[in-house]
């Protein structure tokens, strides 16, 4: 019997053969092709490494540029021209940025050496024994008064796993500390290049999106210039909304902890307050250094009472924070409901790890504005007025060459 080529059964297997064959290529290709894949990963770390200093420069050009566009508007120098105004207005905004970071080491400092000075080091670490022995004597009691039993080994294997866990965290910890000490070099570097960086790019940048405009026009066609331009723009403002969003909610967060440990009377609020806004930026490492941070200075300035008092303030301005204050503010800033950026902070968490936290709102904005301007040209392109609506646009026309 001869198959039809028309017959949908005919059309089911070919489609099917196919689909196998590309998908066994495919295969094919990531096995053969890994040292491929990992010789690119390589390149884009290297190339990464390399530009770093400009997207730092690039990051805290976008921070400080609305401080610039403060500065430019309360500048009333007829004589000077654009550029010198804009000179001038960075200048400022450096020295203001530089005087508000001095200010805070300052009174950092000067709050560290007044702990120091108030606080009795050895009668804290002899304290900190004493909790240490006093746990372990109650954890021998607890098996020894057991039976010689089921109870007894699983109390002894959770003791273990405990005391596993906490040397593998000591190791950890450990292991990140001396990372991070040996890279501060190369850090420090990549920063003071990044600032230099981002004072030109702040100066000098109507020249540089002039530049930038110029070279869009000689690659690209009119349609896709005016394409990309206003593409351009769109990222522009969700980036810039996202950075607004994370300052604003920095600075509530901060207020917010220096008002609850203010209540409790608790030494040092308003710098606790600082550090947990500025630590809450960076997801689950953030928080978790911020509660510690609290939990020791509360200790060594109050006692451990009034210490666990002022980490469940701050624990639960947390959730109070990360639950409805940051995807409100978020949303508004890069025009996303609540509801989505929860679930971009979520979903990029999972994914990501704490850079996809990071990244998953000003993605998920992105990825909202392309589709809106996908969505846009489609309709676009596939309208047709009616004769009534094309009379109208005619008429208007007129009225208008009149």
């Amino acid at each position: 019997m001869k198959i039809e080529k028309q017959n949908k059964y005919y059309t089911i297997c070919v489609y099917t053969v196919i689909s196998v064959v590309i998908t066994m290529l495919i295969c094919v290709c990531i096995i053969k092709f890994v040292p491929i894949i990992n010789w690119i990963k390589e390149i884009i770390g290297i190339t990464i490494s390399i530009l770093m200093p400009l997207f730092i420069g690039l990051l805290l050009a976008y921070l400080i540029e609305p401080i610039v566009d403060l500065y430019i508007a309360s500048i009333n120098a007829k004589r000077l021209s654009p550029p010198q105004i804009r000179g001038l207005a960075t200048a400022f905004s450096i020295i203001t940025v530089l005087g508000l970071i001095g200010i805070f080491i300052i009174m950092v400092v000067m709050n560290i050496q007044q702990v120091i000075n108030e606080t009795d080091i050895k009668g804290i670490s002899q304290t900190v024994k004493a909790y240490f022995l006093y746990f372990q004597k109650t954890a021998d009691s607890l098996v020894s008064n057991l039976d010689e039993g089921e109870i007894s080994k699983r109390v002894q294997e959770f003791l273990t796993t405990i005391y596993n866990t906490l040397d593998v965290w000591a190791a950890k910890f450990s292991q990140i500390t001396i990372e991070l000490i040996s890279n501060i070099g190369q850090n420090l570097i990549d920063i003071v290049f990044g600032i230099i960086l981002a004072i030109y790019i702040i100066k000098d940048k109507p020249k540089l999106l002039k530049i930038f405009d110029n070279i869009l026009l000689v690659i690209l066609k009119e349609k896709l210039y005016r394409k990309a331009t206003s593409l351009g723009r769109d990222i522009n403002m969700v980036l810039t909304g996202y950075i607004r969003g994370q300052i604003i909610d920095a600075l509530i967060m901060a207020a917010l902890v220096s008002i609850g440990l203010s209540i409790i009377g608790l030494d040092f609020a308003v710098i606790i307050g600082i550090a947990n806004g500025i630590l809450n930026i960076v997801p689950y490492f953030g928080p978790v250094v911020g509660l510690v941070l609290t939990g020791i200075i509360g200790a060594l300035g109050e006692g451990p009472q009034k210490a666990v008092y002022a980490i469940i303030i701050v624990f639960i301005i947390q959730q109070i924070d990360g639950f409805i204050i940051v995807p409100k503010i978020l949303g508004n800033n890069v025009k996303l409901h609540p509801m989505v950026v929860l679930l971009a902070i979520l979903i990029g968490g999972e994914l990501y790890g704490i850079a996809g936290m990071l990244l998953g709102v000003p993605i998920c904005a992105l990825g909202r504005v392309i589709i809106i301007r996908i969505v846009g040209n489609v309709f676009n392109e596939n309208y047709k007025p009616n004769e009534k609506e094309l009379d109208t646009k005619e008429r208007v026309r007129g009225e208008k060459h009149r």
